[in-house]
């Protein structure tokens, strides 16, 4: 009698294919893992150094927010990328910085108060701000002095109440050999604000 011809074969062979279907699943799953998106990027492609937390963003429009030390509480407007507050502002850490804040959707102005840090490295550091996708502009800060940079966001950037600002940073540096990027420093972040745009801000 050859082995397909016993009659348990057929159920062993089933139960080898559905081994090996599953094994191909998971091999399928870890190469094509389905997770966030920002998951996605901080964990698999690395490509960004902050990986958003959950905040409730909420905020008060045309309120000045200070990020000093004696300021308010401001850990709801930021989802990553940020330690402190340490003295004049709070230290952004890595490529990448985020913050969010609970706005309607219409046209406003960012307005953000930045101190260049103090380190050897880039004698600028550049700021390249978007909100939900959509690029606002970018700004040089000089070490050691705070700047005052305002940028034009469109209702369209606002999406489900809520202006989602990311700051990215190419020109951080590592404080100390074999530094983890996530620990890179660039700028402090001294003031932000969000206001309802005038005619001669809108684009």
């Amino acid at each position: 009698m050859r082995w397909s011809d016993r009659p348990w074969a057929m159920p062993l062979y089933a139960l080898a294919a559905a081994l090996a279907l599953g094994e191909l699943a998971v091999v399928w799953l870890m190469l094509h893992p389905n997770v966030p998106s920002d998951y996605r990027a901080y964990y698999i492609d690395r490509t960004t150094t902050c990986l958003p937390q959950p905040v409730t963003a909420a905020y008060t429009l045309g309120t000045i927010v200070d990020f000093r030390s004696g300021g308010p509480d401001t850990r709801e407007l930021r989802p990553c990328g940020w330690e402190g507050p340490a003295g004049d502002g709070m230290h952004a850490l890595g490529e990448s910085a985020r913050l969010a804040f609970a706005v309607p959707a219409q046209d406003l102005t960012l307005t953000l108060e930045m101190t260049g840090v103090t380190l050897p490295g880039p004698r600028q550091q550049t700021v390249i701000v978007s909100a939900n996708g959509q690029p606002l502009g970018r700004a040089v800060v000089t070490p050691g002095k705070t700047g005052r940079f305002t940028f034009p966001l469109p209702a369209s950037a606002i999406a489900n109440g809520r202006a989602d600002i990311i700051l990215d940073l190419p020109d951080a540096v590592t404080t100390s050999p074999g530094q983890s990027n996530v620990r890179k420093r660039s700028i402090k972040l001294v003031k932000a604000s969000l206001t309802p745009a005038t005619a001669s801000s809108t684009p």
